[in-house]
């Protein structure tokens, strides 16, 4: 089968073996599978994250320097099952699942040597993990599931008790998952703050009440936010932006850190102190959580249709990697592993 290889941050198109499924899990034909801001980072952080998952052990663990077919975020197609499966689906099914496979070494699948991601025609899904598709929800759609589980989680963490005014910083992919849950769930008003102007206008799609440049305008200084709590998503992941938040937020401030940041940071304790600040870090989501996303992309709840900016081939992945340094124009990016180039 083809897929993409990452190998030290270097991608590239290979043929490789098909996998077999072992006890309990499913082979499945990847339909479609979003580029994750974790991919970019794994790529051209690879030393970091390989280190940094050695030392913690945690749900990202990009432990190897051998070549990595990526992909975490994706709808697929039932085509076999290993011995010990339910069988709950058919040939042909749309599902999606938690990238994880429960062998007696759990392996996250898209960060692991041993098997594919879904940068490959084909991978493995552990059969108790994974769920149906809804009849009429396109693969398209469907493929955002995890993405916005992970929205959906950190506000499930944020304990909104519903008298907010909430900063969203950072309209990527993250943030718009974020944006889009908070939404959903009823709470704002909402502000989003990024430097993409593209990206602010996907803010507002998805339920942003404000948007605004953050060079040009300060956006816990919005007048929506006055005499309310505030709570703060910190979806961005870069070195400074949590210190500088502890300068610019007002007192009792609870900030939500989604955005994952690979390199070593710097805050200062004294200043959250005085503001008495609040810091909650989360990652990932449930079972329960990701279930509940497909959920809300079926009846509409979540409107993600819109978020698809591109799609995209397996030839065309590692010229994506690098535009995504520069993203105005992009919000989500899917491959489909079955396609030459632009869809």
């Amino acid at each position: 089968m083809r897929a993409v290889l990452m190998e030290r941050g270097e991608l590239r198109v290979e043929e490789i073996p098909a996998p077999r499924p072992q006890s309990g899990e499913i082979l499945v034909k990847t339909r479609a599978c979003g580029i994750c801001g974790s991919d970019l980072h794994a790529a051209q952080h690879t030393n970091t994250f390989v280190r940094t998952s050695r030392e913690t052990g945690g749900a990202f663990k990009l432990t190897t320097f051998d070549p990595v077919v990526l992909g975490h975020e994706f709808c697929a197609e039932v085509v076999d099952f290993g011995p010990q499966t339910q069988r709950r689906f058919k040939p042909g099914d749309l599902v999606c699942a938690i990238p994880m496979l429960t062998r007696d070494t759990p392996t996250a699948v898209g960060y692991s040597s041993d098997v594919p991601g879904g940068f490959a025609q084909y991978m493995l899904l552990s059969d108790a993990l994974t769920i149906a598709v809804p009849q009429g929800v396109p693969a398209t759609s469907a493929a955002l599931t995890e993405p916005m589980a992970v929205g959906l989680h950190a506000v499930n963490k944020a304990g909104l008790k519903g008298d907010e005014g909430v900063v969203v910083i950072g309209a990527g992919p993250v943030g718009l998952a974020v944006i889009t849950a908070l939404k959903a769930a009823g709470h704002g008003p909402i502000v989003a703050a990024d430097f993409s102007a593209g990206r602010r206008q996907f803010a507002l799609q998805q339920g942003a009440h404000v948007v605004c440049d953050p060079k040009d305008t300060n956006p816990l200084g919005q007048p929506e936010l006055r005499k309310r709590p505030v709570v703060v998503f910190e979806c961005v992941g870069v070195p400074g932006v949590l210190d500088n938040l502890f300068v610019q937020v007002p007192q009792h401030t609870r900030i939500v850190v989604v955005g994952v940041c690979l390199q070593a940071d710097t805050i200062r304790p004294l200043i959250a102190v005085n503001k008495e600040l609040a810091l909650q870090f989360v990652l990932g989501y449930s079972l329960e959580e990701f279930t509940q996303s497909l959920h809300y992309i079926s009846n509409g709840d979540f409107d993600v249709a819109g978020l698809v900016s591109h799609q995209v081939g397996l030839e065309d992945v590692a010229q994506t990697f690098a535009e995504l340094k520069n993203p105005d124009r992009y919000a989500k990016v899917l491959v489909n592993p079955w396609v030459e180039g632009d869809l």
